[in-house]
């Protein structure tokens, strides 16, 4: 996924779509989200927010390094970041090295 940094690329979003909080747009790069609907160039709204539920699909932040938008699960002290897509493997890591970034609220599709 890739920020949108470019105060040229601002989106208009119907209020609706947002609840409270901050939000943000990222635009999806890649395959690993198809089988939930959300396909390469998407653009992914998302709630700003550090915790999510379980099975939500979230922005995260992997050893301070890599950002990917996958399903969270968690299993014991474990998070799991699994794919939409059965090409890819769900990745498991310890509790210190995923940080939510925000939780997906909403997803825009150009044609």
């Amino acid at each position: 996924i890739e920020a949108l940094r470019d105060e040229s690329n601002r989106i208009d979003v119907p209020a609706s779509l947002l609840g409270r909080g901050e939000h943000y747009a990222l635009e999806v790069d890649g395959d690993s989200m198809i089988d939930a609907g959300i396909l390469d160039g998407d653009m992914v709204l998302i709630q700003r927010c550090e915790t999510a539920d379980n099975g939500s699909i979230v922005v995260a932040l992997v050893d301070d390094e890599e950002v990917t938008l996958k399903r969270l699960r968690r299993k014991g002290e474990s998070v799991a970041l699994e794919p939409a897509n059965t090409k890819y493997e769900t990745r498991i890591f310890g509790p210190n090295r995923v940080k939510i970034q925000g939780q997906l609220i909403g997803l825009m599709r150009k044609y």
